[in-house]
Formats: structure tokens, C-alpha cells, sequence
């Protein structure tokens, strides 16, 4: 196994931090390294944590599921991404499910080894905090498009403008429709329609918009 430095000096968390600084906070931390099976359940909606977690490889995906039993994606988590740091200073309960999407290693960490670190990862911190806010809103904002066509070229344009084309995304059709709030089935038949229009081409998670959507 990679020591706890060579598994930080990657992430977001750790940004502005060299490898002799990095190393120091690891030691700081003490933190517990756990590898965590596809389909495990690490927090549960309606319950409290203690803890939170530094993703160190994998997927996680964040969930809800309404008073009617339908599945809502929130949010789907990479390799360097926090979950559970305001939860651990807060008496509410986790208004989501945080489930392994494949398998994954998480580091575990109490808020005594948040307070032992340097303050630039404090501040690395809140800037996390700040993605996952502006990640919620962009949620929030494809929900509010009524066409189901325009919320999924909305989706798709962002993600190309992000990472460039093609591009692939971090899950499934019944994730997709979880996260975007649209039927499965409906999702997958706009999907083949736009393809065979020339809008869009893909194969399974894998995408590209052509010049006929930038008409649209």
C-alpha cells in the first residue's frame, strides 16, 4: 500500500502544501485508511456521524429517496472529494445516503484530527465546501427545465465545457435519470431520438455533442 503521503499529494485538500509539508500533516491526521466494497453504505440518511471522509480512490454517489419511494441523485463523488465534514459538527441528521458506486478506499478522520492540521487545509476545505454548494445549485437548476430534451443538452453542455470532448460520465442511465428527475425509460428514448437526429453521439456513458446541437 502507497504510504498516507503519496495517497495526499494529489488532492484538492492538499493544494499549496509541498511533499515534506504534506508528509507532516499526515502525521497530524492519524487518520484510518479503509478499503470499502461496491454497494456499501457509508452514511445513512437520517442518521448522525461522527466522522467524516477523504475519498482516496473510487466513486461514491450521495442519494435520496422521497415519501413516494422514488430515488433522487444528488451528487456523485471522486477520488480526492470530503463527505461528512459539516455533518460531523452539526446535531442534524444526513439528509442523504452515501453509497459505493465501485469499490473505493476512504480515509477516516474526528474532528480532533481536523483540528490538529495546518490552516491551509482548513482553507482547502472551505473551498470544497463551496464546490459542493455551487454543485447542489447546478443540480437545482437542470431539475427546473421542464423540456426533458433541453435539461438533458443543458447537462450535457456543461460537462463537455468542463472536461472537453468526448466526455464520460461518472454514472449509468438510472443514474442519469436520478439525477437530471426523469423517468429512466423516458431518458433513454429522448437519448436515442436526439441520436438519431445528429445531436448527440455516445455509447454507453461515453459522449459528444455535435455542431447540429449548438443550434438548438
Amino acid at each position: 500500500m502507497q504510504t498516507l503521503t503519496a495517497e495526499l499529494i494529489k488532492l484538492p485538500l492538499f493544494a499549496g502544501m509541498t511533499e515534506e509539508e504534506i508528509a507532516r500533516q499526515a502525521d497530524a491526521l492519524r487518520g484510518v485508511r479503509s478499503p470499502v466494497t461496491k454497494g456499501t453504505v457509508l452514511l445513512r440518511e437520517g442518521e448522525k456521524t461522527l466522522r467524516c471522509g477523504i475519498l482516496l480512490e473510487g466513486h461514491l454517489q450521495a442519494q435520496r429517496v422521497d415519501r413516494e419511494g422514488n430515488l433522487s441523485v444528488i451528487s456523485t463523488l471522486t477520488k480526492g472529494m470530503m463527505f461528512g465534514e459539516i455533518l460531523m459538527f452539526s446535531d442534524r441528521p444526513s439528509p442523504i445516503t452515501l453509497t459505493a458506486l465501485t469499490d473505493c478506499r476512504v480515509l477516516w478522520l474526528g474532528p480532533l484530527d481536523l483540528q490538529r492540521t495546518d490552516p491551509r487545509l482548513i482553507r482547502n476545505l472551505l473551498a470544497l465546501i463551496g464546490s459542493e454548494y455551487w454543485a447542489l445549485h447546478e443540480k437545482i437548476q437542470y431539475c427546473s427545465i421542464v423540456s426533458l430534451r433541453k435539461r438533458i443538452l443543458a447537462f450535457l453542455y456543461d460537462r463537455q465545457k468542463e472536461v472537453g470532448k468526448p466526455f464520460r460520465l461518472p454514472f449509468d442511465r438510472n443514474g442519469m435519470a436520478a439525477y437530471l428527475n426523469a423517468d429512466r425509460s423516458a431518458l433513454s428514448r429522448e437519448l436515442s431520438r436526439m441520436k438519431a437526429e445528429g445531436l448527440i453521439e455516445y455509447r454507453k456513458n461515453l459522449f459528444l455533442l455535435t455542431k447540429k446541437a449548438d443550434q438548438i
